[in-house]
């Protein structure tokens, strides 16, 4: 186990020592200790600024993830309400002379869709700004493909967490994250002159692909750099990225009139990001699990100019333990290890259970209102609001973070079911309640994301923090690839009965977050041996080798 700072060393099996520096035990210090007094160890405003700076500069790169996924909401987004008859049309202008005296009603989805009326023929759109979803037809019957597009997003993800799981504890955190940046500008640049539906499929899986392997590898990076007393801060920071990013892809879908120019501008921003991730270091943690001491040593040295502390990184003798090891042996481990495997399912639960719902909610106020900008702005400063007010980070200060991701999970459950009493109830034209009680529910997604995020982070040792992360986000990867679909259910079934699925299914994940191990004031383990010591009050054990079968 990884002692704590400030207790007494004592070696453990297979663990190196630096052979060169160290003279006494109080020199010796594992590698939870060396970043905590190698970074804001002062605990001055001065070195928290810093920190908070160089942790905001390298986590910038995960805006990727929100632009990329929030932007078919308003390059494709789908609006039923602006359009009038074709002067030549007798069959659109037939229908239209029914409704005179509630002439709104005309102008509504099924009017069209019912009437088999078409684009160009029987109705133009003057909608103020283009939409693929316009351009390509994907109206009506067609409109799945148009939730294909924002899916299919999700596939690249999906397959872009699996390489990641296979390459970042074996080629490092920022090397992969790099190439997944590259791959998102030039996907994202390319979407620029897409004029067809089927190659922009090809291109979403490609932007899934490149923006979850960054957001994954920069989540990786950061949290192996951030002190154990700042992780519940750095997990807050990483959290306001995700909402820069949103307010990113907002402000430029609302300024940009062509769909196709937000493409363009926002892969021009992303390249940013790659410049940032270039001069980062790689992660010491990961340096010495893969044995690399020279280049741990190196990054230390760099860090400590920064923060002042170069007499730590100087002096100090750094105790680790190599475990560099095949995918084979990786995934032996999870026999040997019963707690790590049963951590990592109840977690893959969750994170799958979150990204349904988020999206699934994300891609509903379509349907659940008329005026999308603003109830995707709210949405978003509901988001932003839980965390700038501290909600986020003192309930997991609080509760600690096992028994936050349960508080919030039970908070969506409740709002959800809300939800239903609530709807179809009008407090102003546009807004009923139960689009209000929606947007209640945002501030628990929020916390949620960040206590299952930190709570991942942490109980995965950092010999296999790669291949747990990157299963994690797979399979939210496939929750976040149903969500969009969900919002289908609201054309043909009572939008009350999705609200008890989504609260139904927030209601599973808490209950099955109770039998989760906790990491509230524990070190980061480095391998799993080091988790098992952590929590062996839990009763597991690691499994000899005459045991496994």
């Amino acid at each position: 186990m990884s002692p704590e700072p400030g207790d007494k060393y004592e070696p453990l099996d297979g663990e190196k020592h630096s052979p060169d520096i160290g003279k006494g035990e109080e020199n010796k210090l594992t590698v939870e200790e060396m970043v905590n007094q190698t970074i804001g160890a002062d605990g001055s405003k001065l070195s928290l600024l810093k920190f908070i700076l160089l942790l905001t500069a390298a986590l910038i790169a995960k805006i990727s993830g929100s632009v990329l996924s929030y932007i078919p909401i308003f390059a494709g987004f789908l609006n039923y309400k602006d359009w009038e008859c074709m002067a030549n049309s007798t069959t659109c202008l037939e229908l239209m002379a029914n409704f005179t005296e509630e002439p709104e009603k005309f102008y509504s989805r099924d009017t069209i869709c019912d009437n088999s009326l078409q684009p160009d023929v029987d109705f133009r759109w003057t909608f103020d700004r283009t939409s693929y979803a316009h351009e390509w037809g994907l109206i009506c019957s067609d409109e799945g493909k148009g939730s294909n597009l924002k899916s299919f997003f999700f596939i690249g993800a999906f397959i872009g967490t699996i390489v990641g799981a296979l390459l970042f504890d074996k080629y490092g955190r920022k090397n992969l994250s790099l190439v997944a940046i590259a791959i998102s500008v030039i996907s994202c640049i390319a979407s620029t002159w897409v004029n067809d539906y089927k190659v922009m499929l090809v291109l979403r899986v490609a932007h899934g692909f490149g923006a979850f392997v960054t957001v994954s590898g920069v989540e990786l990076l950061t949290v192996e750099f951030t002190p154990s007393n700042l992780r519940n801060l750095g997990q807050l920071v990483s959290s306001f990225v995700w909402s820069i990013g949103a307010f990113c892809i907002i402000g430029v879908s609302y300024g940009i009139k062509k769909w196709n120019h937000i493409f363009l501008v926002e892969g021009f921003i992303l390249a940013a990001t790659f410049i940032v991730i270039a001069v980062c270091p790689e992660s010491p943690r990961f340096q010495l699990i893969k044995g690399k001491e020279k280049d741990a040593r190196s990054t230390f040295k760099k860090i400590s100019r920064i923060f002042k502390t170069e007499e730590v990184s100087e002096k100090a003798e750094i105790v680790f333990k190599d475990y560099d090891q095949s995918h084979v042996e990786q995934v032996k481990d999870f026999n040997k290890y019963p707690l790590m495997l049963k951590n990592t399912l109840l977690l893959m639960v969750c994170w799958m259970v979150i990204a349904c719902l988020s999206y699934g909610l994300l891609f509903s106020w379509g349907k659940l209102g008329t005026d999308i900008y603003t109830s995707i702005l709210f949405s978003t400063l509901g988001s932003f609001g839980a965390k700038a007010s501290g909600m986020t980070y003192f309930m997991i200060h609080f509760f600690g973070r096992k028994k936050a991701v349960i508080v919030n999970f039970a908070a969506i459950c409740l709002l959800f079911l809300a939800c239903i009493p609530s709807y179809g109830v009008y407090i102003t034209k546009t807004w009923t309640l139960d689009n209000v009680v929606c947007l209640l529910t945002v501030p628990f997604f929020s916390g949620t994301w960040s206590s299952v995020l930190l709570l991942t982070k942490e109980l995965s040792p950092t010999s296999h923090r790669g291949l747990c992360m990157s299963m994690c986000s797979a399979v939210a990867r496939v929750g976040a690839f149903v969500g969009p679909y969900l919002t289908l259910l609201y054309n043909s079934m009572d939008a009350r009965v999705v609200f008890a699925i989504f609260g139904g299914m927030a209601a599973c994940a808490a209950v099955l977050t109770c039998f989760n191990s906790d990491s509230t004031d524990k070190p980061i383990p480095a391998t799993p041996e080091d988790l098992v010591n952590q929590h062996a009050d839990t009763g597991h054990h690691i499994l000899e080798e005459k045991d496994e079968v």
